[in-house]
């Protein structure tokens, strides 16, 4: 039976710094490193659904207003065989069909709410300042339809788009 010398000792349990491994400072350090970059991510994907969300809505609501502009260019041609529909139908019945309020004697106004979005139509005399008013209809030669579609986004701030065209009296040759 051999026995172990200090010697022999010292060779088979090496002592001093030698340890494979971490230290605790090493894996919290890690932790905080690893922490801060998946917050980062989370921000970044955030951000992402945030701007995803917001393209989305400004196609819609310029969808909804420029389809508003074409239904009221429909309803104001002039039928040369004397139809339902036409200028005179647009600046007359129709504003009382749709339930428009008079802000004065050359505008009207209608809002309606559809889903997360409130659109304003506003029809007046073009250009402002004439002679012409809604009290005759047949004598307006002009009409600025003016759509405003607003929303709220998912941050709170308050979003919009608008679109105007003017619509002229078109003069049928009989």
């Amino acid at each position: 039976m051999k026995i172990l010398t200090s010697t022999t000792h010292k060779g088979l349990l090496p002592r001093g710094n030698n340890q494979g491994g971490f230290t605790l400072i090493e894996v919290l350090i890690s932790m905080v490193i690893l922490t801060i970059g998946i917050f980062g991510l989370i921000q970044t994907a955030s951000s992402v659904i945030f701007f995803q969300k917001h393209s989305a809505n400004v196609t819609e609501a310029t969808l909804k207003t420029a389809n508003k502009i074409e239904e009221v260019k429909r309803l104001s041609a002039n039928e040369p065989t004397g139809g339902i529909f036409g200028f005179t139908y647009l600046t007359s019945t129709y504003l009382t069909d749709e339930g428009f309020t008079e802000v004065d004697d050359q505008t009207y106004s209608k809002a309606e709410t559809d889903g997360d979005f409130t659109q304003t139509l506003v029809l007046q005399i073009y250009p402002t300042g004439t002679t012409e008013t809604f009290d005759e209809p047949t004598g307006i030669h002009m009409l600025e339809v003016l759509v405003t579609t607003e929303w709220t986004d998912s941050r709170g701030s308050d979003r919009e788009v608008e679109m105007a065209a003017v619509l002229h009296r078109r003069q049928f040759i009989e």
